[in-house]
């Protein structure tokens, strides 16, 4: 069987070559797929609330201002733009992990006169234990995020 070519086809592929090349453009104008580029990577959400559609309206739905939870957001929700998994620590409070590591010494340093003092300080330094694990865990986290955005 001899090799078939583009100059070789009939009329017919081209025609339906067209027919659903259209098709697709109706589609990217439909669904404006051309403007998706625009769309900036973090949308900034104005309102935490819901809000009612507008088939609920048309139905006569009364509005009630009730949160979706029983508690209102942080003060500065609105302004966070990033995830958890964007920072390196879970508690950046305690400072660098040089600090970390200092506060770490000064309670290996701390004298116990009783025993509820030498719980509380077995305490703490699980706590700081488990808070290192944590900060390996986002870490690691972060870095298959970024494995995964790389493709």
């Amino acid at each position: 069987m001899p090799g078939v070519t583009i100059d070789k086809l009939d009329i017919g592929i081209y025609i339906q070559y067209a027919r659903r090349t259209e098709l697709v453009e109706q589609i990217k104008q439909q669904y404006h797929l051309q403007e998706a580029g625009s769309v900036p990577a973090q949308a900034l959400i104005v309102d935490l609330y819901p809000k009612l559609s507008e088939l609920d309206l048309l139905m006569g739905v009364a509005a009630m201002e009730t949160p979706w939870a029983y508690f209102y957001p942080p003060k500065r929700y609105p302004e966070q733009r990033r995830t958890p998994f964007a920072f390196y620590r879970v508690l950046p409070i305690f400072g660098s992990l040089e600090d970390q590591e200092k506060e770490e010494k000064k309670l290996d340093d701390i004298e116990c006169s009783t025993e509820e003092e030498e719980a509380e300080k077995s305490t703490i330094k699980k706590c700081f234990k488990k808070i290192t694990e944590l900060n390996d865990l986002v870490r690691y986290i972060g870095g298959r995020i970024g494995q995964f955005l790389q493709g």
